[in-house]
């Protein structure tokens, strides 16, 4: 089998699926030769027909998994055509990241888009240029795009390097990864993987034409050089000689260093903090270049809001930094923890002054609250706005926050301002008035939400699914009918809200969910 493949002729290129994609390159009759995302397909199908230069330029032999979105999208672009490409980009539905703790490298950024039909994110990570090596600083500029790009074929529809040319992309980047402590525990951690991936370029390339194409890229590199560091490459355990090797390939490759040792070494520092930093986080470092979204979700008692907003941090949290906070139950602050560190023994000693006792019709009506009431809800009032306030701070940092329950500009509605007009005129003591007075005040100017999800199910859905939760007291029913009238009047809110019918399958609500938060960020 012969075919052109740009400036270099590939021939007898094995796996044979590597020969039989090579063998259709641009065929009309060459259909995806695995399952794809649509999102994916629909945008390699875009690159091709603007004629976009591109190549996946890495980690073929996971491109099955890549193009299930189960890996990142690792496309090398030609930055001539950058227009083009991030024309494709957006006609696809990508939305463009940036790193929120300035991580990121030169000539590289990130998208994200949306999978419609299973509402999961598509990460793009494109480069304009090759920087590569270590694994977190990328120390090294490989100036060989271009002809990198003049040298691909297919393989299972999409652009690829011939194996010759990923086979020496692949022994660099490795070997440059073996230069420094922190870099040679993560190169090793699970090192069988990269053995298995050369042996997979191996068995494609043609091993006389790898090294040819090596002297050309990197004179310096030279054959014996090559065949050495494929050797340690493929013994697991032969650490020490790929670190002799790596420090051999950097020494060898110094002119191609982006930043001095000291530049590089104060880099290394801070994104070694800032990973630690996103790892007692437990959040992620890209955020939207459109900015972040304080996202609420309420509805009345046991219609899934707990449920929705954990689904939903988790799908966006995979890759964006999602910040999950439940306005509800605000946590305590310094002013109000000594306070609720006395609320069990309260609620024991004042069973009637429990707050769902004055959820009740007949409590509601009268309009009157005992001093110990008021004194909670100015509290409660003071930690919500205390959290609110950080969440968009948060959320103008780029995070996405999303609220269990939000406040109502409604008096009287849940996790609300308690105290209207007519009950600051029944206030007894000037002590209560100054109380009620704060308590309002509290509630005004709260920051709101850019998106409010209103979650609905009958009436007789939420007491079945409340008498299946396994709590103190056990199901309530008349609890449950009292919190649906008061939780499902609409909300008044400025801003855009959807409603969304919980009663559904959940994997049906989670995608309307998901598709209507990516809509709106």
């Amino acid at each position: 089998m012969r075919h052109e493949t740009g400036s270099v002729e590939v021939r007898d290129i094995v796996p044979s699926n590597w020969a039989r994609e090579a063998a259709s390159v641009q065929s009309d009759d060459a259909g995806p030769a695995v399952s794809s995302k649509a999102a994916i397909r629909s945008l390699f199908n875009s690159l091709e027909q603007k004629g976009v230069r591109y190549c996946h330029w890495k980690s073929n032999i996971r491109l099955e998994e890549t193009l299930a979105a189960a890996e990142d999208i690792d496309l090398l672009v030609d930055q001539r055509d950058a227009g083009l490409f991030h024309a494709a980009l957006l006609e696809n539905g990508f939305k463009l990241t940036q790193s929120r703790s300035g991580i990121g490298h030169p000539g590289v950024f990130h998208a994200l888009g949306l999978d419609e039909a299973s509402a999961e994110l598509v990460h793009v990570h494109a480069y304009f240029q090759i920087v590569s090596g270590d694994s977190l600083v990328k120390s090294y500029r490989l100036p060989i795009e271009r002809s990198l790009l003049e040298q691909t074929c297919y393989l299972h529809g999409v652009r690829v390097p011939v194996p010759e040319a990923e086979l020496v992309l692949f022994a660099l980047r490795i070997a440059l990864k073996h230069t420094g402590p922190i870099e040679v525990l993560m190169a090793n951690r699970h090192y069988r993987s990269v053995s298995r991936e050369l042996g997979w370029l191996r068995e494609a390339a043609n091993a006389e034409r790898a090294e040819a194409l090596c002297t050309t890229w990197f004179p310096s590199i030279d054959p014996p050089l090559f065949r050495q560091l494929l050797d340690a490459i493929e013994a697991e355990r032969a650490v020490a000689r790929r670190v002799v090797l790596g420090w051999r390939v950097a020494r060898r490759l110094r002119g191609l260093r982006r930043l001095s040792p000291m530049l590089g070494a104060a880099s290394r520092l801070w994104r070694v903090l800032s990973l630690l930093v996103k790892r007692f986080r437990h959040r992620n470092d890209l955020v939207l270049q459109t900015g972040g979204m304080i996202v609420a979700i309420v509805g009345p008692k046991a219609t899934g809001k707990s449920t929705i907003g954990h689904v939903l941090a988790t799908r966006l949290g995979l890759h964006l930094d999602v910040f999950r906070i439940h306005a509800g139950k605000p946590p305590a602050t310094a002013l109000t923890l000594l306070p609720r560190l006395l609320v069990p023994a309260a609620r024991c000693l004042f069973s009637k002054e429990r707050a769902g006792e004055y959820e009740k019709p007949e409590r509601r009506r009268e309009r009157r609250y005992s001093l110990l009431y008021i004194l909670r809800m100015t509290l409660l009032a003071y930690d919500r706005r205390k959290l609110l306030r950080r969440a968009l701070r948060a959320a103008t940092a780029g995070s996405v926050v999303i609220s269990d329950r939000y406040p109502s500009e409604s008096v009287g509605a849940i996790d609300s301002c308690c105290f209207d007009e007519a009950a600051l005129a029944n206030c007894s003591s000037p002590l209560k008035r100054w109380l009620t007075n704060q308590e309002r005040a509290l509630y005004k100017g709260l920051p709101r939400p850019g998106l409010l999800l209103c979650l609905e199910a009958p009436i007789e859905t939420t007491i079945e699914r409340d008498a299946r939760r396994l709590k103190q007291g056990g199901p309530d029913a008349a609890v449950v009918r009292r919190r649906w009238e008061l939780e499902s009047r609409p909300e008044p809110f400025g801003t855009l809200a959807i409603r969304i019918d919980t009663s559904q399958p959940l994997d049906e609500t989670v995608r309307t969910v998901v598709r209507a938060v990516w809509s709106a960020l």
